[in-house]
């Protein structure tokens, strides 16, 4: 088996995001984020946002990460989850888990940092054909 690397990242302005919520609420969470990332995002209050950023910034590296950006992946097709560990992982839907699913296994690193009006993530894909 043949082991690659893909990494992508992706820097968002949380003001950004905040004011997306703020203009259209549920419908823009629902449209973005699967019921367990909004649940995660809505249980820290002071943190939403960043959280949400946080989240949204993940989801764009992995599609650079893939080689495709959004080309025929909706939002919901990438989910930031929590392993028991507590540590996030991404865990692939639909159009996106086709994507790799010719791969004998794929692995996922995350890494997420905010400061102030941003907040990036950086994503690595290990895979193996």
């Amino acid at each position: 088996m043949e082991t690659f690397y893909r990494i992508g990242t992706d820097l968002v302005h949380i003001p950004r995001i905040q004011a997306l919520y703020e203009r259209f609420g549920g419908q823009f969470l629902s449209r973005v984020y699967t019921e367990a990332e909004q649940r995660y995002c809505l249980a820290a209050k002071p943190h939403l946002f960043a959280r949400l950023a946080g989240r949204w910034a993940a989801k764009e590296a992995v599609t650079k990460a893939l080689g495709t950006g959004w080309r025929g992946l909706g939002y919901r097709d990438v989910e930031v989850i929590r392993q028991a560990s507590g540590e996030p992982t991404i865990q692939l839907h639909n159009r996106a888990a086709a994507m790799v699913g010719d791969y004998a296994q794929v692995s996922w690193q995350v890494s997420f940092s905010h400061d102030k009006d941003y907040a990036i993530s950086t994503v690595l894909l290990v895979g193996m054909l």
